[in-house]
């Protein structure tokens, strides 16, 4: 669908369909007290709609970013509590007036930001549809067919990243919960312990400040969190060098294992990488499994990112050995185009997944099983039930909050079916194909600049690149540190002026410009662009200095 087609016919009550639809007057909802008007949902509706699409195709005629500052935007939105409500078109001008020329423009082609996608059409609508609902996934009991719709995404889920039946897993709002959810797992299976164990009062006591964790120092900051969420010390996650193009050092990981077991430590986690955020870059996850079945740990991969190269037949030979892992994030609300929030945790045993969070509130009115009774239930005639072969928990009532963290939580599964099932997942593979190519059509041209340096491996979308002013013989004209601030300095006036935004890191100790390519909608013409974007920019600075 195009964001400017005409707007469909008026949407029949979900019940009997009206036998002439030409009779068929619209329902309106009734405000009640909510308000001085009262807006019939469908005028409502289809002004939030033409807004969406306002918004949207207004993206390239308007600047993609600032200029900006806190203290305006809170003067902007400096307002007393009303006291009487609001008329709905007043307010609907309020996000023309207010809201949209002051967001970043994520959606626009030339955005080249923070892994954050230009947004499905049917995921944004779905959206719409999710609130409307309003159903707590919490609980099968309250949300029926949400939770069979999160049980059948996670099922795809896992079938694409090559799990086995029993592997389950559970939406997140984030890649961050992801994180710190498989951490969690990985410290119940050393102490031996889960929250099913209801007769277990005891803390782990000094046995948990024995376990080590294992990760590149290109590892997203999550893993900090996590860590200190769960009451280990931050010496107690390694930070382990990374070789030339910023994967974890396989040998500097194995002499670290074999140190930390010398000196009596428990190693319990070896994390992976599948997509840093800094280059892109993918640890050897096949050689990570190996060194973890060999010394004993839970092997974590972080897919926040790079997990959507699982669809390209072109790439997906990229994340060999993520098969093996014993939990995967994903990220959908990244390279899947979902709209925030889109996370999930995918787990290879996922009756462990459910033990680690197992509770058993009153008001939930669900029978309590024993885990003995998890492969062979009875039914009530005292047959015996043969376990679906379907995969795990198909057939069972599940509820979600028994399997991680959150307890109230929003149908974020809907989106992700409703996309997955209208565009197939040849079209999705065919996005992050292309997202790949046009970074490294970037890349190439980048190396035609004279006085511009790549850095890091451009293996996904992710290109990342240094600018080093030189004279007429090729010599550098300033130092390291004069360049340092160059580069910071062209990003800002690139960001001041709107025509693009990009970000920029430290790779080596340098300062790197660093552009993401992640929106299904960009051309060549939009890298090359880009380039002559920050040619203008650089030129510019340099006349200056």
């Amino acid at each position: 669908m195009k964001w400017d087609e005409e707007k469909p016919n008026p949407v029949r009550p979900f019940s009997q369909p009206p036998a002439d639809e030409s009779s068929a007057e619209p329902r309106e909802w009734s405000g009640g007290e909510s308000g001085p008007e009262e807006v019939g949902m469908r005028e409502m509706g289809y002004a939030m709609v033409d807004l969406i699409v306002e918004y949207l195709k207004g993206l390239e005629g308007r600047r993609v970013y600032g200029p900006l500052s806190p203290s305006g935007m809170d003067d902007m939105f400096d307002e007393d509590l009303p006291e009487e409500g609001t008329p709905f078109l007043d307010l609907v001008q309020d996000c023309r007036t207010r809201v949209f020329p002051n967001t970043m423009a994520i959606g626009s082609r030339r955005y080249f930001g923070m892994m954050n996608p230009a947004p499905l059409p049917m995921a944004v609508f779905s959206e719409a549809l999710c609130s409307a609902m309003n159903q707590n996934v919490a609980s099968w009991r309250h949300a029926p067919s949400g939770t069979a719709i999160e049980k059948r995404v996670i099922r795809w889920l896992c079938d694409m990243f090559g799990l086995p039946v029993g592997s389950f897993g559970t939406m997140t709002d984030g890649g961050s919960l992801a994180n710190i959810t498989g951490l969690k797992l990985a410290v119940n299976r050393a102490l031996g312990r889960d929250l099913s164990q209801v007769d277990n009062l005891a803390g782990p006591g000094s046995e948990i400040a024995e376990l080590t964790f294992y990760v590149s120092g290109q590892a997203h900051y999550s893993f900090d969190k996590a860590v200190d969420l769960l009451g280990l010390g931050r010496g107690q996650l390694r930070k382990i060098p990374h070789d030339d193009i910023y994967r974890i050092d396989l040998a500097a990981l194995e002499e670290t294992i074999k140190q930390d077991l010398a000196d009596g430590l428990k190693p319990t986690c070896i994390i992976g990488i599948a997509g840093t955020t800094n280059t892109g870059s993918i640890d050897k996850l096949d050689r990570l499994a190996d060194l973890a079945k060999r010394y004993d740990c839970w092997f974590h991969v972080d897919a926040a990112y790079g997990g959507a190269v699982v669809l390209s037949e072109m790439y997906g030979a990229m994340l060999r050995g993520i098969d093996l892992a014993d939990s995967i994030t994903v990220d959908p609300h990244k390279w899947f185009y979902m709209p925030f929030s889109a996370g999930g945790i995918l787990v290879r045993d996922g009756d462990f997944l459910r033990r680690s969070f197992l509770v058993h509130p009153e008001y939930y009115m669900e029978k309590v099983m024993k885990d003995t009774d998890a492969e062979a239930r009875s039914n009530s005639q005292g047959r015996r039930v043969i376990p679906d072969k379907r995969s795990f928990h198909m057939g069972d009532k599940v509820n979600f909050f028994q399997y991680g963290i959150q307890g109230s939580r929003r149908m974020n599964a809907l989106k992700m079916w409703l996309a997955l099932k209208s565009v197939g997942r040849k079209q999705f593979a065919a996005w992050v194909e292309k997202d790949i190519e046009l970074a490294r059509i970037l890349a190439a041209r980048m190396r035609r600049q004279p006085d511009f340096r790549i850095l890091g491996p451009n293996t996904l979308g992710v290109c990342n690149f240094r600018w080093e002013p030189r004279d007429s013989s090729g010599g550098l004209l300033f130092d390291s540190e004069k360049n340092d601030q160059l580069n910071r300095d062209l990003q800002e006036l690139v960001e001041r002026e709107g025509d693009a935004w990009f970000s920029f890191t430290v790779l080596g100790g340098q300062v790197a410009l660093r552009v993401n390519v992640e929106n299904r909608a960009m051309e060549q013409s939009d890298i090359e662009r880009l380039v002559q974007v920050i040619r203008r920019a650089a030129d510019r600075i340099l006349d200056d200095a």
